[in-house]
């Protein structure tokens, strides 16, 4: 808008004509240049102002109407025209300029008008002596003029798209850069825990036959508990050995995964804990990524319920729309400082202790934004020492091209 304002100015100080620059509405956009002492004078005049806006208006509208400079004469014989703003054929304003008498030429009337209102506003003597005042120039300059204008305001107007265009490239490029980095670095990531997976798979046939011997021995000793928890920890690991983080499994495999980690949990917690799991069962069957929700129960436990002194509360239920599947975990804990939180959506997240609770929520919300995309990530809701609600959203229709 500056460089517009500068070139209106330069271009008024050269040609001695008033310029001015309106949007597509008639508003204008910069300021006057060089408007004449007698244009202000009569436009002091309520009525002779209205008469003004609509030749101005009329003479826009003509603009934009043929596409190219319009040149008319106003109410009181002075000579404007209107130079549209045009990118692509849209029109999104105009330049007024004019304001001077033309001594070799006739230029039709802009608009019906009332004479006598003029008349009367001329008698005025100092009025007059403005208008006297007003020096004549010749078609050709005005014509000239309003040209020069035309070439330059929509050569102004079309750098000024291809700029924004340019920057709106230049920030997609931007982004999708960033994308590919992160892509490039969760890559990195599930490589990295594949490895690791592998690296746990050493000789498990070894591991099985080790903890089939134990639970045959708690069941020779009537060690029922003792059972249960060597069961259920036998198929947590073969649940693990199976498949590798960048998996898709069922819901229901999930959370049975689930259901044995709270049991052996909340065991090792004495059983302080209460535990509610609320999945429709007409959920079972979505496709998710493969431990997508361990690392929210067992954050909600090491972080919000383990040092708690009353009875800590974990729920894990779900919630559906027409697009997407939720799968929320909620706790009644310690909660996450907002500062926390902000780090974690940010992914900037550094932990201070050997605890993870910011760099596994980061973890997992990369995960889902690379298999889903920027619309799936996590939504987390806490409060100190009320608890913490984080939110999975899961697609129900999956692309797997």
């Amino acid at each position: 808008m500056a460089l517009l304002q500068d070139i209106q100015d330069n271009f008024s100080d050269v040609t001695k004509m008033a310029v001015i620059t309106v949007d597509f509405k008639g508003e204008p956009i910069t300021q006057h240049s060089n408007f004449t002492k007698f244009c202000q004078k009569f436009r002091e005049n309520d009525q002779c102002k209205r008469i003004c806006y609509k030749s101005d208006a009329h003479g826009g509208v003509e603009a934009a109407r043929s596409q190219k400079p319009f040149i008319y004469k106003c109410h009181t014989g002075l000579v404007d025209f209107a130079v549209p703003l045009l990118f692509e054929g849209q029109y999104l304003g105009s330049i007024l300029g004019g304001q001077v008498k033309v001594k070799d030429g006739e230029y039709a009337n802009a608009i019906p008008y009332d004479q006598s209102i003029v008349d009367e506003r001329l008698t005025d003597t100092e009025l007059r002596q403005f208008y006297d005042e007003i020096e004549a120039v010749t078609v050709q300059e005005v014509e000239s003029a309003a040209k020069l204008m035309y070439i330059m305001a929509n050569y102004i107007v079309e750098q000024a798209f291809n700029q924004r265009i340019q920057e709106e490239l230049n920030e997609k490029n931007n982004k999708l850069i960033g994308e590919m980095a992160m892509r490039v670095t969760l890559e990195k990531n599930l490589r990295e825990s594949e490895l690791q997976l592998l690296q746990s798979q050493v000789n498990p046939h070894f591991l099985f036959n080790v903890l089939n011997t134990i639970n045959s021995l708690a069941m020779i000793e009537k060690a029922k508990n003792t059972s249960d928890m060597i069961y259920s920890l036998s198929d947590m690991l073969r649940y693990t050995i199976q498949n590798k983080m960048h998996y898709m499994v069922t819901l229901a495999e999930e959370i049975d995964y689930n259901d044995k980690y709270l049991q052996i949990q909340n065991v090792r917690l004495g059983n302080k804990i209460d535990i509610q799991i609320r999945i429709d069962a007409a959920l079972n069957d979505l496709k998710v990524p493969f431990m997508i929700i361990q690392p929210l129960v067992a954050n909600a436990i090491d972080h919000g319920l383990f040092e708690m002194d009353a009875c800590g509360k974990l729920n894990v239920y779900s919630k559906e729309d027409q697009q997407n599947a939720y799968i929320i975990v909620e706790d009644n804990g310690r909660g996450i400082p907002k500062e926390t939180i902000k780090a974690i959506q940010e992914g900037n997240y550094k932990s201070k202790t050997n605890k993870s609770t910011g760099t596994g929520l980061i973890t997992l919300e990369k995960r889902l934004i690379h298999r889903f995309g920027e619309q799936y990530r996590l939504q987390i809701e806490s409060r100190l020492n009320m608890g913490t609600k984080i939110t999975v959203k899961i697609p129900k229709e999956q692309s797997y091209a």
